[in-house]
């Protein structure tokens, strides 16, 4: 959990909590828990399957520093637009085996 801005900051989360809280409620007889653990892409894994040229439109200021969040799922694929290239489709279908909650 980070620092809130003010209160409407907080209400604003804890309505979207709710929601999903509710969300998962209704479709509760259609999900089928998981009792094992995906494994953890390393950072470096998942940085060889990115473009590499550090061009920030992620956010980032570098494609590792992407990698490494994706790996902590902080941020998700679709915020790296180059990966949606035809060049890095194979990639990206690599990225999406490692992550497939980064996706969607």
């Amino acid at each position: 959990m980070a620092k809130l801005e003010d209160e409407l900051e907080a209400k604003s989360i804890i309505e979207e909590l709710r929601d999903i809280m509710n969300e998962t409620y209704t479709n509760r007889d259609y999900i089928k828990p998981t009792y094992t653990s995906r494994p953890t892409p390393r950072p470096l894994e998942i940085y060889t399957l990115l473009p590499g040229n550090n061009c920030k439109e992620c956010g980032e200021l570098t494609c590792l520093a992407f990698a490494l969040n994706l790996a902590n799922d902080k941020v998700k694929l679709t915020q790296c637009p180059l990966l949606f290239k035809k060049e890095f489709e194979v990639n990206r279908s690599k990225l999406k085996e490692f992550l497939p909650d980064s996706v969607p």
